[in-house]
């Protein structure tokens, strides 16, 4: 692809936008952008080598996490998961990890931060499966449809070796490539540190028949004031956003030990004009009123483990100024729409 004369293809409603090399010391990998014309989906993938071969090929179908991966949450297993995927790939010199946005195993940003303020609330009595039960709401949305696709278009015709802990997405991920008549070989597990902030979270999915060990009988870690569920309200002061769901999330910033953390209240808003949700993360004794340290917004590329991702920098520097002034807030906006920038930008070397 040039950047004077893009090169754009299809399959079925799924459209390749572009590509976007990293390089990492892990090794470069290629980010491809796609559009799901048809629900209006975007999605990535991140290859390393290259894929079209005719080895069998390891693989991740990688569902979004943008509390771990962009907010920089320990409350979840996701980013090491992705991060562990991505090294595992680099070492083998090939591999694809499909990235799909769906937040809250399919279910949304709302339902997940109503699931962790439900929990919370609870004082982890409950699971993050019995809160989605009382949401009315399966276990699980997610599907995996685009995949295939998305597979044709990158030439991946070999069998797959499949990154994951859970029995149920091998299977499903294995139905959706039928299509495509692209074998599965077989599952690799990748196995995340247990810590007081996601023992509780990694038991529950252990219970719910994922592959993985016992989180070691680590008692969970309670926020830093009590959580209450509340249905949605509007904002202070600003009646077209509404605040759906608020929880503490404990925040790992960047040079910190992993076992240190940063709580901060976590609100999810609707914004009723823009039709998208952000997020608010606060610390101190007003909440949403506290005085904005920053707006922040972070885009596709800083979901990913590599070097050089401005949107999840500037978080960083704006939540370590929250932490030492010891009150303060800072809007995130999720971008998830800017993929034609990153895809014009292919090959020049940032990421």
């Amino acid at each position: 692809m040039t950047a004077d004369r893009p090169r754009f293809e299809i399959s079925k409603s799924t459209l390749h936008l572009g590509e976007h090399r990293v390089a990492h010391a892990q090794g470069v990998f290629d980010v491809h952008f796609y559009r799901d014309l048809a629900n209006e989906a975007t999605a990535m993938a991140i290859t390393v080598g290259d894929p079209a071969l005719g080895e069998p090929l390891l693989a991740r179908v990688h569902s979004a996490c943008v509390t771990s991966e962009s907010l920089m949450g320990r409350d979840c297993d996701c980013r090491e998961q992705l991060e562990g995927a991505l090294a595992t790939m680099a070492r083998a010199g090939r591999g694809v990890l499909f990235y799909l946005l769906q937040e809250g195993r399919g279910a949304g940003l709302t339902a997940k931060a109503r699931d962790r303020m439900m929990v919370q609330a609870s004082r982890n009595r409950i699971t993050t499966f019995e809160a989605y039960a009382s949401m009315g709401l399966p276990a699980d949305l997610r599907r995996y449809d685009l995949v295939a696709p998305m597979s044709r278009l990158l030439g991946v015709r070999a069998p797959l070796r499949l990154l994951t802990n859970n029995p149920e997405k091998a299977a499903a991920v294995g139905e959706a490539l039928e299509t495509e008549k692209i074998e599965l070989l077989g599952t690799e597990t990748i196995q995340a540190p247990s810590s007081p902030f996601n023992s509780d979270y990694l038991s529950a999915k252990q219970a719910s028949g994922h592959a993985l060990d016992p989180p070691g009988g680590l008692a969970g870690a309670s926020p830093p004031m009590e959580v209450r569920v509340f249905d949605p309200v509007a904002l202070p002061g600003d009646e077209r956003r509404v605040v759906t769901a608020s929880y503490y999330l404990p925040v790992s910033l960047p040079g910190r030990p992993i076992d240190r953390v940063d709580w901060f209240r976590l609100s999810v808003v609707y914004d009723r004009d823009r039709e998208r949700e952000s997020v608010i993360l606060s610390r101190g004794e007003h909440g949403e009123a506290l005085d904005r340290i920053a707006d922040v917004r972070v885009g596709l590329l800083d979901r990913l483990p590599f070097p050089r991702a401005a949107g999840r920098a500037a978080l960083a520097r704006a939540l370590q100024e929250i932490v030492d002034r010891g009150s303060g807030a800072v809007s995130v906006d999720l971008d998830e729409r800017d993929v034609a920038t990153h895809s014009a930008r292919a090959g020049d070397g940032q990421g």
